[in-house]
């Protein structure tokens, strides 16, 4: 399994194609490096009814699926020019298509009628999932046409021959 460490998302694909936009937090401590849940970079949020920026799943509890569209956070844990920022914006790639690597999933677990990552191609949804000790709003296998959550991604490389990170592409017809 992936560990956490400073760079947990890495787009390989040109980001310029994508739409990045800065969002501010509901919660402002979630970008605090010292706040024991703050946001890490690959993590899933959406936008919540506020328009302000929302961890995609209740982490307080392994195996809660998101419902609505999520989008991966841009930004390191702790970056200096957020947290100087009044409003306490945070980067997520709001549209277009990218392929990236990813530590913020977790293959073995089954959420849901979900399905553990086993094969390139298959979709992905966001549930909250433990890394260490810790949980996470990040990525697991996706069931198919019995799962109702909504399609985020698809593997283009399993961990196993990725460094031990899970590499996917989203693309806009997903």
């Amino acid at each position: 399994m992936s560990t956490v460490t400073q760079f947990n998302f890495e787009p390989l694909s040109d980001i310029m194609v994508t739409q990045r936009r800065d969002f501010a937090l509901a919660d402002k401590d979630l970008c605090d490096p010292q706040n024991a849940v703050a946001l890490v970079d690959g993590e899933y949020t959406v936008i919540n009814d506020s328009y302000k920026l929302v961890r995609a799943t209740n982490i307080a509890a392994v195996g809660n699926a998101a419902t609505q569209h999520s989008y991966p956070l841009f930004a390191e844990r702790g970056r200096t020019d957020i947290r100087a920022m009044a409003d306490k914006k945070m980067p997520i790639i709001f549209m277009g298509d990218f392929e990236a690597d990813t530590r913020i999933f977790n293959a073995a677990v089954v959420v849901g009628s979900g399905a553990a990552i086993t094969f390139a191609g298959q979709p992905l949804k966001v549930a909250t999932i433990t890394i260490g000790s810790r949980n996470y709003s990040g990525l697991v296998g996706h069931g198919g046409a019995a799962d109702a959550s909504p399609i985020v991604g698809r593997v283009t490389r399993l961990p196993a021959v990725n460094g031990g990170k899970l590499r996917y592409v989203k693309a806009s017809h997903i």
